[in-house]
């Protein structure tokens, strides 16, 4: 099993946005999540990041650790997790 920091391995940034596309029930979302994900490569601040989780070569799972913009206390962070 291995955890694949999406920043680090690029490669893995369409892989990782497919596997969150699939798990969501809300179609509304699936722009949201790649956006996020493309752009987190782009920064130089430490958040967000994202990460993959693989068994044998299978996406099992995928999270981000995120700055918490849904209330004013930005100073929270949340972790957006994916997984089968």
């Amino acid at each position: 099993m291995r955890i694949i920091n999406i920043r680090e391995q690029v490669e893995y940034k369409d892989k990782a946005i497919e596997y969150i596309q699939s798990k969501l029930a809300s179609k509304e979302n699936l722009r949201l999540y790649e956006d996020c994900i493309t752009h987190s490569l782009k920064t130089n601040s430490d958040l967000p990041v994202w990460y993959l989780l693989e068994n044998k070569g299978e996406s099992i799972g995928c999270a981000g650790l995120i700055t918490n913009d849904f209330i004013s206390r930005i100073d929270l962070w949340l972790i957006s997790c994916f997984n089968q």
